[in-house]
């Protein structure tokens, strides 16, 4: 008997939760639960990410920052998204799924008021991990839905 597969929706919040892990190594293990070793993380103003530990640097590069001094906020796991440490994140969209891939819109909410989003398509591994990110920025053209 095969295992089962784990949904797009339970590999998002395995991988979330990476994202507002402060430790390197305890995010290495977060993003390991989501990912597979080989993951390939593309973005435009970043450009192609590849294997766990480049993965967890380019987070803990976009997230410290913003949850500096935010340390005692909770953190915490609700129906759309997540939050921590002054940070909070939002799915904004249902999760599409076709064959092994998926997609998802969602927003960024930092400390300072300012917010960022855009769409990630994944690509899902043979046992439900993601294996490929590719993350699409919100532009004039390409919103976020309303």
């Amino acid at each position: 008997m095969r295992p089962v597969k784990p949904t797009p929706e339970e590999v998002l919040v395995l991988y979330g939760r990476a994202w507002f892990e402060r430790d390197r190594g305890a995010r290495i293990e977060a993003l390991r639960r989501a990912c597979t070793e080989d993951i390939v993380f593309m973005d435009p103003q970043l450009g192609r990410l590849h294997g766990l530990e480049e993965v967890a640097d380019m987070i803990g590069g976009f997230m410290d920052a913003p949850m500096e001094g935010h340390e005692r906020d909770p953190g915490e796991e609700h129906a759309t998204g997540m939050s921590g440490s002054g940070v909070r994140v939002e799915v904004v969209t249902p999760i599409e799924t076709h064959h092994d891939f998926y997609r998802y819109s969602y927003v960024w909410h930092f400390p300072d008021g300012s917010q960022a989003g855009g769409t990630s398509f994944c690509e899902r591994a043979d046992d439900g991990r993601i294996r490929l990110i590719t993350v699409w920025p919100v532009t004039r053209h390409f919103p976020l839905p309303a």
